[in-house]
């Protein structure tokens, strides 16, 4: 149910699209650092953090200024996607992760629209997604791997421990599969 909460209406929504504003400038930082050795870490961090930032108020405003809506909810999917994966898809292009986690993470997205979609239809609501805590946490965890790109001056191997993150990530979210389409199939059944 779409809520009326004038004049504050679109400033979660807005704090979304700004997130989508900052993909651009973060990935076209993350391309100078690793093609020309340039050293931008503030700069990146400092746009991580926007990003982060921007993704944590969205929510918490639109819950306490109770403006949740369906179009703000996809608008919020959509900012974190295009975040995540372009990001993804950099570090891949870059040899620093490797291009399966990529395909995993498409398809975790996949998966969690088509069980949402399901779960919908089958509980009748107006939700238009429906989250499950080891994905969440999973997708949340994803979301701070540029982080440990951006404070890579200070960890030692950066690489190494992104992909230790991505193999626990990867467990993670086919156990989250595994869990929503049991749900899935068990309700069917009922």
């Amino acid at each position: 149910m779409e809520n009326k909460c004038i004049p504050y209406k679109y400033l979660p929504n807005m704090l979304s699209l700004f997130r989508v504003v900052l993909v651009l400038p973060f990935l076209l930082i993350i391309h100078d650092v690793l093609v020309y050795n340039c050293v931008k870490n503030w700069i990146l961090i400092l746009v991580f953090a926007a990003i982060l930032i921007s993704d944590a108020a969205d929510g918490y405003l639109a819950r306490k200024l109770k403006c949740t809506s369906n179009t703000g909810a996809r608008l919020d999917i959509i900012a974190d996607t295009l975040y995540t994966i372009s990001s993804l898809t950099a570090f891949a292009y870059f040899n620093i992760i490797p291009i399966w986690f990529i395909i995993i993470m498409v398809l975790k997205l996949m998966e969690f629209i088509i069980t949402s979609k399901i779960t919908k239809n089958k509980q009748k609501s107006k939700n238009i997604v429906f989250f499950d805590k080891i994905g969440k946490i999973s997708v949340s965890i994803v979301m701070l791997l540029p982080g440990i790109f951006a404070f890579r001056c200070i960890i030692i191997d950066y690489k190494t421990v992104m992909n230790i993150v991505i193999y626990i990530i990867t467990a993670a979210l086919i156990i989250s599969s595994a869990n929503r389409i049991i749900n899935i199939i068990k309700n069917a059944r009922v």
